[in-house]
């Protein structure tokens, strides 16, 4: 059992695909407990470009830690990052679609 120190920080620490793909799917996570909490506190402008920024961010989170699966392998990256993107791709179409509805009523 002659373990070398690279290999226990290797294991100890997760490499950045393994974190981007926990984040990829804990974005949305914050987009609700913010829509839930934060209406109170900030404008709905203000909470829903936030929203929208962490719809991006946890998409290409999830794009990135994808990237990682040929030098770590899948555990830990593929399942995690394929429910960040699918969540946040799904969230990102509905935040869209909104938008351009809401656009083309305005006019």
């Amino acid at each position: 059992m002659n373990e070398t120190k690279a290999d226990s920080t290797k294991s100890a620490t997760p490499s950045f695909y393994h974190q981007a793909a926990k984040a990829s799917w804990c974005a949305p996570l914050l987009v609700f407990l913010m829509i839930l909490f934060g209406r109170n506190i900030a404008s709905r402008v203000f909470v829903e470009l936030i929203a929208f920024i962490l719809f991006v961010s946890g998409f290409g989170l999830a794009v990135a830690a994808l990237t990682g699966i040929r030098k770590h392998g899948k555990k830990g990256i593929l399942v995690s990052s394929l429910a960040g993107l699918s969540i946040n791709g799904l969230m990102l179409l509905i935040f869209i679609s909104n938008f351009l509805a809401a656009r083309s009523h305005h006019h």
